[in-house]
């Protein structure tokens, strides 16, 4: 049975208190990601020096996306979405006491690796779904309200993931290889404490016979069926290709082309998140003078100046610039599209439609890579930069103009 629209958009009586324990369950979740990011490879390449077989664990945490991510959102459209989330940081954690566990016994394994590399990026595609779900509980729907939220979630999960995490998980690996999964279990587990406080949520109305993929295929039909969000999505997926396209082989461009070191590299990318952090806290600001859609095309357009600026940088500190505008790029699309989406879709679609978005936004993704990576090797290391610009003003204007006319 479907609740009214009426119902759909019920939010909590009391709500904005608990967008603190929210933003704090993210925050330290997100450097459990960050953390597991690093320490994982590291773990492969000390079990095996096998490239095929330290592969395996990648590819293994790139599967939950199109295995799992299909359908997580109709899993969170029907469930409460604190329980959802709760389960997934607990189901994360009991998965690395298991790992921390043989590894101590001297028992880890390669295979083992993997499986639980598809269970954390699994749990994160269902908690990711939920997270973003749950804000407008907690916020309301207004824009302001939703963007400087957003924002602040962005910045929180870009500082655990890019600045905080990965030192902690290389540095904890030098002490012991199972060291830096404990200080993962122990985010998540912390991560569960603070969703526990969460004030009461109502749980999504749905349709009680229909099917997980019965519901998934409803959450994209509501999406194809407007096109500003079907619009947003492709901007997404431009977004995301052109960037992989440039930087599939940054790390040579910097360091042959450039004449720059490892840790100058490390430096750079710390510069994208500082970034992407400090412009998600002025993302309210940001998106009351563009609006969302104008957002996402912003943010298309200024990655397409960080390409430009990174291919005629003239000192080191104007390529960190470059850098620092990628970053910043990354937060405003990220922002505008999620504030899109949680503005416009019904409460009982929303889970739905954040995985369908995803699914197109960041899908093609992996081609941008594998594009960037061949045009390097037939070219030279600034034609998958060139490529991407040419992309980005392509891609930008067709989809501003196409947005401008579908509102």
């Amino acid at each position: 049975m479907t609740a009214s629209p009426a119902k759909e958009d019920e939010h909590a009586t009391s709500p904005r208190r608990g967008f603190p324990l929210l933003w704090s369950s993210s925050a330290i979740s997100a450097v459990g990601d960050g953390t597991y990011k690093v320490a994982a490879p590291l773990l492969a390449a000390y079990l095996t020096r096998d490239p095929v077989a330290v592969s395996l664990v990648s590819a293994a945490a790139a599967l939950p996306w199109f295995l799992v991510g299909f359908w997580s959102g109709a899993v969170v459209d029907r469930l409460p979405r604190r329980a959802v989330m709760l389960c997934a940081d607990l189901a994360r954690a009991a998965g690395l006491a298991l790992l921390i566990a043989l590894l101590v016994s001297g028992v880890g394994s390669v295979p083992l690796l993997a499986v639980t590399s598809f269970l954390m990026v699994s749990g994160q595609a269902f908690f990711d779904a939920a997270s973003q779900a749950l804000v407008p509980h907690l916020v309301g729907r207004d824009d302001d309200a939703l963007a400087r939220a957003n924002g602040r979630l962005f910045s929180a999960d870009t500082a655990g993931q890019a600045l905080i995490g990965p030192p902690l998980g290389g540095a904890l690996f030098v002490v012991a290889p199972w060291v830096p999964f404990l200080l993962t279990a122990f985010t998540f587990s912390s991560s569960a404490a603070f969703l526990a406080g969460l004030p009461k949520v109502p749980r999504p109305v749905h349709e009680t016979e229909q099917s997980l993929i019965a519901a998934a295929k409803e959450g994209f039909r509501y999406l194809f069926r407007s096109r500003t969000l079907v619009l947003l999505a492709l901007g997404l997926t431009a977004y995301n290709v052109a960037y992989n396209i440039g930087s599939a082989t940054l790390v040579l461009y910097v360091q042959d082309d450039l004449r720059l070191s490892e840790i100058v590299f490390g430096l750079l990318m710390a510069a994208s998140s500082v970034g992407a952090v400090a412009t998600g806290l002025a993302s309210a600001r940001i998106l009351k003078v563009l609006g969302t859609s104008g957002a996402v095309v912003g943010g298309i357009g200024l990655q397409a100046v960080g390409w430009l600026a990174l291919l005629f940088a003239p000192w080191t500190w104007f390529t960190a610039l470059a850098f620092v505008l990628l970053g910043a790029a990354s937060t405003v699309v990220t922002v505008g599209a999620v504030t899109a989406r949680q503005r416009a879709v019904p409460d009982r679609l929303l889970g739905r439609v954040v995985s369908a978005f995803r699914l197109i936004g960041n899908g093609a993704a992996p081609i941008g890579s594998a594009a960037g990576g061949f045009l390097a090797a037939g070219a030279t290391l600034r034609v998958p930069m060139v490529v991407s610009v040419i992309l980005l003003v392509i891609t930008g204007s067709l989809i501003g103009l196409a947005l401008r006319r579908a509102n």
